[in-house]
C-alpha cells in the first residue's frame, strides 16, 4: 500500500516507510494506514494503471519486463517529485510523454536493463515495453457519426519530437507511402495498408485516422439587446465595448473578404488583418485542383460572419444588433474552400465546401492571429469524435501552455440529445478540440428573444422523434428562455471523465450581420433587410461568448492596470456564471451537460455591489507538493464562491494535478467540484475546480490551492473568488486628515473623490492627479490603511449620528447597549485619529452604511 499522508501527521508514521517527502505531505508504504489520522488528510494510492493516449495500461508493482523496444513505460509510487526527475535526467533517462496519473513513456540510455532500472530509480515501481499497439487513441470508432469527414486512407502520424520527424519521414516513404504534409512533429500519411506498419516505426508516438472539422451551426426543419439582457450586460457600464481588446475568428469566411466600401458596416474599419487559407496539401490525392483558393469571402452558408458579429459586429445599421464586444478590434481566418472532389473519391467526400484549408498543426492558426495583435480566438468548428482526445485537443492545449496571456474558445457541438426522454442531456457528445482540457468550450442556452426567427418548437427541429422524446420538450419554443439549455447542445463529459462544456451562452434566433455573397438566410432575414439575420447552434453561443471574454478581459486590465492571463479570464468566466435550470423544474442541469452554468457579467465584474472579488494569478507556478494559501474573512453570512483555473500540460487526462479546498471555521474542509454544501474529495480529473458554499457563517476562511502532482512544472494558476463584502466606509477624501484641500478637489474632479476610489489607484495615477510624491504619497499611502475601511459595522441599536468624541468615549451613548457599542467604537476608533477635527464634527453612520 502507498499512501499521501499530511506533514502534520508524521508524529503517526511510525512502522511505515516514508518513499518521499514533499511540502505539503508524505508518500509513505505500508501494511495500512495508522489509526488517528483523519480520513481527510489521507490518499491511499490503490490504482495499479497509467493512461497511455487514454487508455488505460496496467503495470502492477515488481513487473519489470523491457525487451528490445525503443522505449518503455513505467509506473511511479506516487507523485513526481523534482529529484526524481533530476535523477533520470542524469542518468541520461529521457521522458518522452507523461502517462498520468503516476505513470511514463521513457527512452533509456543504451545498455540500462531491467535490474539497473530497479536499482537505480527505487521510486519506479513497475516497467513495460511501449509497443505498437498503445500507439492509437481510438478514434475509429468515432468515425460513423453522420457528420464526421474521414478522408480514405489518410492517416495523422505524430512523431516523439521535431528531431524524430525526418528520420520517420525518410522510413515511411522507402516503405511506399505518400508523405502529403508536415509540421513541427507531426505528418499526414497516404497509406492503403495496415496501419500497424507505421505504428512499428522507430520515432513515431501515435497513429489515427486524419479527421476534418466541420462548422457546428444548426439546420431547422422549419435581439442582441435581449442578448445584452441575458448576459446581464445591459446595465453594465457602456465603456465594456471590449475597447483595446482583439478577437479571432477562424471560420468560413467574412461577408465580401475584404475591409473598405463593400463590407458590412459592422466590421468597416476595424478589420485589423483577413487571411484566406488555401486547400491544405493533405487534400493533395483528392481534389481536381490541389492548393485552390477561393479567397476570404463567406459564400456558402454565412456562418463566420455571423459568428464574428455576435463577437464583435458594431451595430452600424441597427444598434440593437451589435456584438457582445462592439468596440474590439477584428482578426479573422478562413478556412472553408470550395472543394471540388476527384470523380473516383466523389462517392465517399461529395464536392461542396468543407474547412479544408483548415493547417495540420493548429497552432498555426493560433500564431498567426497572436502576431496580428489576438488575445481571444473564437474557433465554431470541430470534430464530431464524442468526447475524445484527439491531435486538435492536445495542440490547442499545448498552444495555450506555452502561450497563458491567450483564451481559446470552441463550440461544444450541436449533437444534444435525450433520446430515453428522462428530459436530461445524453451525454458523450462533445465535438473535439472542445474537449480539449485548456480551451473554453461553450455550450448553448435558449436565445432571449421569442417570436423571431424560427418561431417554431423544439419537435419541429427533430421531425423524426429521434433526438427529443419527452412531449413536454418537443412542445417548447426553441427561443426564449435563457436559463434553459438548447436541446441541440452537446454534452460531455470528456471520454476521460472532465466536465465539459465549461460555460454556456445564449444560441438560439441570435441576430447578426448576413454576409451579402451568400445566398442563405439562416434562420431567417432580420431588419434591415438584407443585412442581418437570424441563426443558432453553439457556433452563435461561441460567437458570444468570445466577444463576452474581451468584456471580461477589458475590464479587468482596466482594474489591475495589466491584461489579466488566460487562466484567469476563463476562472472569471466560471465565477460570474449563473445555474442552468432544467426544463422540468427539478433544479440545475447537470454539469456535464452545461457546464459550470451561463455567462452573466455581475458575478464576474470586478467591482460588485455587496461583494468583494479578488483574483489571485500565481505565475512561478508551484511544483509537486507545494502549497498556497489564500485567506480572507467573513463578517456577515452569505454565498462564496471560488474558482481555481490552470493551463495543463498537453496530453489525454489530468497530467498536472492542484487540488482547490476551503478551509472554514473549525477546520472544516470543502474541495472542488462537489455539490454546494458537501464536503467531497479531492478531483482528479478537471483543470477548472469550484467550490460554492450557499449559505456560508461568518467567519475567518482559508482558500488553499495544493500541487499534488506536478511533472511538468512549475504549474501556474489563477484563482477567482467572491464572497459578501463588509460594511465599508466612503468618505469624501476631504475628510482624510493631511490632504489638503486643493487636493482633495484635485481628486474629486478627476473621479476620484471618494476614500475608496483613492485607495483603489495606483501610486502613478495619484501622482499624476494630485501633484503628490515622496514622502507626501508615502504619508497617504499610510493613512489609507490606518482607515481600515472594512471593520466597521454598525451594530443594532447604535445611533445613526455619532460625535468624534463619542467615538472615542469608553463609555455607551444613553440607550445604547455596552456590548453594540464596544462592537462600534471598536470599528470606528481610527477615524478619530485619521480625520481632520477642525473640519469634521460629526459622522452620520446612516451615510456611512447605506444599506443600514
Amino acid at each position: 500500500m502507498y499512501a499521501l499522508i499530511d506533514r502534520g501527521r508524521e508524529e503517526l508514521l511510525r512502522g511505515l516507510r516514508v518513499v518521499a517527502r514533499y511540502p505539503a505531505f508524505v508518500l509513505v508504504q505500508g501494511d495500512a494506514v495508522p489509526a488517528g489520522i483523519p480520513a481527510d488528510e489521507v490518499e491511499v494510492i490503490t490504482d495499479d494503471t497509467i493512461s497511455v493516449h487514454g487508455e488505460p495500461v496496467r503495470i502492477p508493482e515488481g513487473e519489470w519486463e523491457l525487451d528490445d523496444a525503443p522505449h518503455t513505460l513505467v509506473r511511479f509510487a506516487g507523485p513526481v517529485a523534482q529529484e526524481w526527475r533530476d535523477a533520470l535526467a542524469a542518468a541520461g533517462v529521457e521522458v518522452r510523454f507523461w502517462c498520468p496519473r503516476f505513470g511514463a513513456c521513457l527512452r533509456l540510455p543504451e545498455g540500462m536493463d531491467a535490474d539497473a532500472l530497479r536499482a537505480g530509480f527505487p521510486f519506479i515501481v513497475g516497467a513495460q515495453p511501449y509497443l505498437q499497439e498503445h500507439c492509437s487513441r481510438g478514434l475509429d470508432e468515432a468515425s460513423d457519426h453522420p457528420r464526421a469527414v474521414v478522408p480514405p486512407d489518410l492517416y495523422d502520424v505524430v512523431c516523439f519530437s521535431r528531431e524524430d520527424r525526418e528520420r520517420v519521414v525518410q522510413e515511411l516513404r522507402e516503405m511506399g507511402m505518400e508523405v502529403l504534409d508536415a509540421s513541427s512533429s507531426k505528418l499526414r500519411v497516404r497509406w492503403t495498408g495496415d496501419p500497424a506498419a507505421i505504428r512499428d516505426v522507430v520515432g513515431v508516438k501515435l497513429v489515427d485516422p486524419a479527421r476534418v472539422p466541420v462548422t457546428v451551426q444548426t439546420a431547422t426543419a422549419a435581439a442582441p439587446a435581449t442578448t445584452a439582457d441575458a448576459l446581464g450586460l445591459s446595465g453594465a457600464d457602456p465603456a465594456l465595448t471590449g475597447s483595446g481588446q482583439v478577437i479571432a475568428v477562424a471560420d468560413t469566411g467574412l461577408d465580401v473578404g475584404a475591409d473598405g466600401a463593400g463590407l458590412h458596416p459592422d466590421f468597416r474599419g476595424r478589420l485589423r488583418f483577413i487571411r484566406s487559407w488555401p486547400i491544405n496539401p493533405s487534400w493533395g490525392p483528392f481534389v481536381k485542383a490541389p492548393g485552390a483558393d477561393d479567397g476570404p469571402a463567406d459564400r456558402n452558408s454565412g456562418h463566420g460572419t455571423h459568428v464574428a458579429g455576435l463577437a464583435a459586429g458594431g451595430g452600424a445599421l441597427e444598434a440593437r444588433h451589435r456584438g457582445t464586444a462592439p468596440g474590439a478590434g477584428l482578426v479573422f481566418q478562413s478556412i472553408e474552400q470550395y472543394t471540388d472532389i476527384r470523380s473516383d473519391y466523389a462517392a465517399r467526400i461529395p464536392s461542396g465546401y468543407y474547412l479544408s484549408g483548415r493547417p495540420l498543426d493548429l497552432r498555426a492558426l493560433f500564431r498567426e492571429a497572436r502576431e496580428q495583435g489576438a488575445r481571444i480566438h473564437v474557433n465554431s468548428w470541430g470534430d464530431p469524435a464524442q468526447g475524445k482526445y484527439t491531435d486538435d485537443c492536445y495542440e490547442a492545449d499545448l498552444f495555450l501552455r506555452e502561450n497563458p496571456d491567450a483564451v481559446v474558445l470552441f463550440a461544444a457541438g450541436n449533437d444534444g440529445c435525450d433520446r430515453d426522454g428522462d428530459r436530461l442531456r445524453d451525454g458523450g457528445t462533445l465535438y473535439a478540440p472542445a474537449s480539449a482540457k485548456n480551451v473554453v468550450a461553450v455550450g448553448a442556452t435558449e436565445g432571449a428573444a421569442s417570436g423571431v426567427g424560427i418561431r417554431g418548437s423544439w419537435g419541429d427541429m427533430d421531425a423524426s422523434v429521434q433526438r427529443y422524446r419527452n412531449p413536454a420538450d418537443r412542445a417548447d419554443a426553441v427561443s426564449g428562455d435563457p436559463a434553459q439549455l438548447a436541446m441541440f447542445s452537446s454534452a460531455g463529459p470528456t471520454a476521460d471523465g472532465r466536465i465539459k462544456p465549461d460555460v454556456c451562452a445564449p444560441g438560439t434566433n441570435l441576430v447578426a450581420p448576413r454576409s451579402s455573397v451568400c445566398r442563405q438566410n439562416g434562420w431567417g432575414l432580420a431588419s434591415p433587410l438584407p443585412y442581418y439575420m437570424y441563426f443558432g447552434g453553439t457556433s452563435m453561443a461561441n460567437g458570444v461568448a468570445g466577444g463576452f471574454a474581451a468584456i471580461v478581459r477589458q475590464a479587468w486590465e482596466a482594474h489591475l492596470g495589466h491584461a489579466p492571463g488566460g487562466a484567469a479570464v476563463k476562472a472569471l468566466l466560471v465565477l460570474g456564471a449563473r445555474p442552468v435550470l432544467r426544463r422540468d423544474g427539478a433544479g440545475e442541469e447537470p454539469r456535464a451537460a452545461a457546464g459550470f452554468g451561463r455567462l452573466h457579467w455581475a458575478g464576474c465584474a470586478p467591482k460588485q455591489s455587496g461583494r468583494t472579488v479578488r483574483l489571485v494569478e500565481d505565475a512561478p507556478g508551484m511544483a509537486t507538493g507545494e502549497v498556497r494559501e489564500h485567506r480572507f474573512a467573513l463578517r456577515r453570512p452569505g454565498a462564496v464562491r471560488a474558482v481555481l483555473a490552470w493551463y495543463d500540460a498537453p496530453g489525454e487526462r489530468l497530467v498536472n494535478d492542484l487540488d482547490l479546498a476551503l478551509i472554514g471555521p473549525g477546520g472544516t474542509r470543502v474541495w472542488g467540484n462537489h455539490p454546494a454544501g458537501t464536503a467531497g474529495s479531492p478531483d482528479r480529473a478537471n483543470t477548472v475546480e469550484v467550490i460554492d458554499l450557499p449559505a456560508a457563517q461568518p467567519g475567518d476562511y482559508v482558500l488553499r490551492v495544493t500541487a499534488v502532482n506536478v511533472p511538468v512544472g512549475p504549474q501556474p494558476f489563477a484563482l477567482a473568488f467572491a464572497f459578501p463584502a463588509s460594511p465599508t466606509i466612503d468618505l469624501p477624501v476631504g475628510f482624510l486628515a493631511g490632504i489638503g484641500t486643493t487636493a482633495a478637489r484635485r481628486l474629486a474632479d478627476a473621479g476620484a473623490g471618494t476614500v475608496g476610489a483613492l485607495a483603489g489607484l495606483a501610486d502613478g495615477e495619484i501622482s499624476a492627479r494630485t501633484g503628490l510624491r515622496g514622502k507626501r504619497l508615502v504619508a497617504l499611502r499610510e493613512r489609507l490603511a490606518a482607515l481600515d475601511l472594512a471593520s466597521a459595522a454598525r451594530p443594532a441599536g447604535v445611533p445613526l449620528t455619532l460625535t468624534l468624541a463619542e467615538v472615542g468615549a469608553p463609555a455607551a451613548p444613553a440607550g445604547v447597549a455596552d456590548e453594540a457599542w464596544r462592537s462600534a467604537a471598536a470599528g470606528l476608533a481610527p477615524l478619530a485619529s485619521v480625520f481632520d477635527r477642525t473640519r469634521l464634527a460629526r459622522i452620520r453612520l446612516a451615510d456611512l452604511f447605506p444599506d443600514s
